[in-house]
């Protein structure tokens, strides 16, 4: 990517994960280029009503902070509850203006001149920048929409519910491209472009990692993981592939089609919660906006899995916990428990909820709140993949940031439930194949009662350190037998496949098996000569699954040793490539 972006990354306020995952991502973005001799960087503006210190590292990095109201968001009385009431109303509100703000975002965008717009995960924005003439790309692993529907509960409040979500809906399918974080919901908006990415990955499953469809070539450092399938599945998925591929092409073919014929998209307005239609003016023939709205019309909207957007840890146990004071003693011989809910109050007179040879770090416990014995206060504005690193068991809400983190840095996670959360079903999907995830109620957080989970926690890392010590045979079996399954998928995918991805996001490095990331050849058979014999050289062993499972048990629990992180440059270099291609006449077809 050579040409210089203006870009605007829009972030939703009340959630701290999506404001680092956001960092991760403008840090990425804004890494120097090189351009005849010359450092070019991007252009990026952040947007939202979050703090602005909560960005400040990228601000430091020259990111410029705008603050302005750009969603409708949930009220959260509590870390794990919602107020449905006033999440509605605040809502309809919001949506009241909608018009206005659109209208006050394309100025913006004008002024500015942003060439795309970037959201995780607004939804407004993405009506903005269509009616701007610009595209505007989701990263994110849910949608708002879905949030609202949620909270149906049979009453007279979900009339107002379902416009609040049919509203965001329309605005999201806006957007022209979906970056799909791990831990995803239904997102609707994309629901034919994720069948079309679920359906090239079906027979090879990979839990928080790019498709094989849309990422070319991967690092040997980055390979996926892989689940494992029965062989009926397997076998059924191969039976249908080709059938399902044809339909995808006839699919694509008539969209495209139909988006010729109905030319210049009109921004219109959608239906609000009070009946209303609004309406948004079409830039004007002057616009510095380098897209016609035809030719943003003509954009076949796409979906690509992204591996996990997540900070990591920069010191070591014993630096973090020194600078907490604790004597090196406690350091050598007690375990860790992080309490991490972001200023949860919690009720005095616990008691002990710490098993013995435990202390407990808090982060933001307000300084007038008594601490048990054995805790510690974090202080403000701590790192905290720090204290996660530096800790045994992480206490939290199932947050992206908060499990994305526990899962780089494997550690357990102990949850409290937030059942109004509809996130939360993509999120702990992602924490069980993770393998270490316990449940605890919220009675028993607030109540200080925490030795069950936290020993049913440490059991289960202490369990997953024998398997992965052990090596046994019967699991070195297991996995070979699997990944022979896998590569013989992946051929029959490639007699099949007659379509790839014009992206190209990762090179090649040295000699490996080919991951499905050549064109397709007239004749592929010696190809698939190649990686038979491949396969038979390393005596039935595919080379390309680096990461280990191993079974606890007769219980069928699966233990990841790692699941790729690197997000924040895969998003990066795809939103890059988007708009090189977006530039290219001939490339706005091949999206």
């Amino acid at each position: 990517m050579n040409a210089t972006l203006t870009l605007s990354f829009l972030v939703w306020d009340k959630g701290f994960g999506h404001a680092t995952r956001v960092n991760q991502v403008i840090t990425e973005l804004l890494k120097s280029t090189t351009q005849a001799g010359s450092v070019s960087r991007h252009i990026i503006y952040i947007v939202s009503d979050a703090p602005q210190f909560i960005f400040q590292d990228v601000i430091a990095l020259g990111a410029i902070y705008r603050n302005a109201k750009v969603d409708a968001g949930v009220v959260q009385p509590l870390a794990y509850s919602v107020d449905r009431q006033k999440t509605i109303e605040g809502c309809k509100s919001f949506l009241s203006r909608r018009e206005e703000l659109i209208q006050t975002e394309v100025s913006w965008l004008e002024q500015v001149g942003v060439d795309c717009v970037l959201a995780d995960a607004p939804f407004l924005p993405c009506a903005a920048a269509s009616a701007y003439g610009i595209p505007a790309i989701l990263i994110t692993n849910f949608t708002f929409d879905e949030v609202y529907r949620y909270l149906c509960e049979g009453d007279d409040l979900d009339e107002d519910v379902i416009a609040c979500a049919d509203a965001a809906l329309e605005d999201y399918k806006k957007a022209s491209l979906l970056l799909r974080l791990p831990g995803f919901i239904d997102i609707p908006a994309f629901e034919e472009e994720v069948l079309t990415i679920e359906s090239s990955t079906a027979a090879t499953t990979v839990l928080c990692s790019p498709p094989i469809s849309d990422m070319d070539d991967m690092d040997e450092e980055n390979h996926h993981e892989v689940h494992g399938r029965s062989v009926q599945t397997i076998v059924d998925i191969m039976s249908h592939m080709a059938q399902k591929e044809k339909k995808q092409e006839q699919q694509q073919y008539e969209s495209e089609s139909l988006e010729t014929c109905m030319g210049e998209v009109t921004p219109a307005g959608i239906m609000t919660p009070i009946s209303m239609r609004t309406a948004v003016s079409s830039p004007s023939p002057s616009s510095p906006s380098s897209l016609s709205l035809s030719k943003l019309s003509s954009l076949t909207r796409k979906a690509i899995d992204v591996p996990l957007v997540v900070r990591m840890a920069v010191n070591s146990r014993e630096v973090v916990l020194r600078s907490l004071g604790m004597d090196e003693e406690t350091i050598a011989t007690k375990k860790v428990v992080l309490v991490s809910f972001g200023g949860q109050q919690l009720t005095q007179g616990w008691g002990n909820p710490l098993p013995d040879g435990w202390i407990g770090v808090i982060c933001g416990l307000p300084a007038d709140h008594e601490l048990p014995e054995g805790f510690y206060r974090s202080p403000h504005g701590v790192y905290v993949p720090d204290l996660t690193e530096a800790a045994d068991i992480v206490i939290g809400k199932l947050g992206y940031g908060t499990c994305s983190e526990c899962i780089a840095h494997d550690r357990p996670l102990i949850y409290v439930p937030r059942p109004q959360f509809v996130e939360e079903h993509g999120l702990i999907k992602m924490m069980k194949n993770h393998g270490l995830a316990v449940g605890m109620s919220a009675k028993e957080f607030e109540l200080g009662h925490w030795q069950r989970a936290i020993l049913e926690a440490d059991r289960m890392k202490q369990q997953q350190k024998q398997l992965e010590a052990s090596g046994s045979h019967q699991h070195q079996q297991q996995q070979q037998e699997e990944e022979d399954i896998e590569l013989d998928v992946e051929i029959e995918m490639m007699r099949t496949r007659r379509r790839r991805s014009s992206l190209s996001v990762f090179r090649t490095k040295g000699s490996k098996i080919a991951r499905l990331t050549s064109p397709p050849m007239d004749d592929d058979n010696d190809e698939l000569i190649q990686m038979k014999a491949a396969q038979i050289e390393r005596g039935g062993k595919s080379s390309y699954t680096t990461t280990a499972t191993a079974t606890a048990g007769g219980d069928g629990m699966r233990f990841r040793k790692r699941i790729p992180n690197n997000g924040g440059e895969v998003c990066a270099r795809l939103v890059e490539e988007f708009m090189a291609q977006l530039e290219d006449e001939e490339g706005v077809d091949g999206w």
